[in-house]
């Protein structure tokens, strides 16, 4: 269990889920806390959390949320970017592929997801798994979604994303919230916003169109319907739709 911003967020994810580059992150956080001769219990009592779950983070036994990173990238004093300058060319040499990871060049398609619940992130995260060349960054509360969105405040160098997928009901800034004020900014009102829920509800979804939103997927626990409602989604706003990119020329 992590404590970001006063809620409490299950991070636990089953070792055979994490990826090369949970391992790097996790190298990366250990040689960061030994170069400035912190114990596991100094930095575990700035973030709130145990020392047994920070030790899990270094030896990549749980994945790392961003929000816990950014927490980290402050308290050693890094961009968030130091994190992953080391581990470039290592992951390429897992599969073959370029990636991005918080905005240093890597992949094609980029997606930030706003969901609070644990266990639907892990359904989202099963739902894209398949998808090429995908970067996806999850946030857990409206707040942060606004801070990588607008504000740049939070992973600053993560790429404008192709798709925001946003909980209606999620914490702080409730999704409605979040889509007004995306959409009347002109550096992030072309981004389509297609809200997640667990609930239809037709004076929500009436409300969510009226300002602007791209769509609405009930998040199903059928996960084979709920992977292609995803798989479908991305594709449209990625692959079948000319739509505009940053710089102002368009991408089909």
């Amino acid at each position: 269990m992590m404590r970001d911003d006063g809620n409490v967020v299950n991070e636990n994810v089953k070792v055979s889920r994490l990826k090369p580059i949970d391992k790097f992150i996790g190298m990366q956080l250990r040689k960061e806390r030994k170069k400035r001769k912190m114990s596991l219990t100094d930095v575990s009592e700035n973030l709130g959390i145990s020392y047994q779950q920070l030790q899990k983070y270094e030896q990549a036994k749980s994945r790392v949320a961003v929000s816990t990173l950014y927490t980290l990238a402050e308290l050693y004093g890094l961009e968030m970017s130091n994190f992953f300058l080391a581990v470039g060319n290592e992951l390429s040499a897992y599969d073959g592929r370029s990636r991005v990871v918080c905005g240093t060049e890597m992949r094609d398609i980029n997606i930030l997801v706003a969901e609070p619940d644990p266990a639907d992130e892990a359904l989202i995260r099963y739902a894209m798994e398949d998808i090429d060349s995908l970067n996806v960054l999850f946030v857990h509360d409206g707040v942060q979604s606004l801070e990588v969105l607008k504000y740049k405040t939070l992973c600053p160098n993560f790429p404008k994303p192709n798709v925001v997928f946003i909980d209606p009901f999620i914490a702080k800034r409730d999704g409605l919230s979040v889509l007004k004020e995306l959409k009347r900014d002109d550096r992030t009102k072309e981004i389509p916003v297609v809200m997640l829920t667990n609930v239809i509800d037709s004076g929500l979804v009436e409300r969510a169109y009226k300002f602007g939103v791209s769509g609405y997927i009930l998040k199903t626990h059928n996960q084979a319907v709920f992977k292609e409602s995803i798989t479908n989604c991305i594709n449209y706003w990625t692959k079948t739709v000319v739509a505009p990119v940053v710089g102002g020329s368009l991408q089909f």
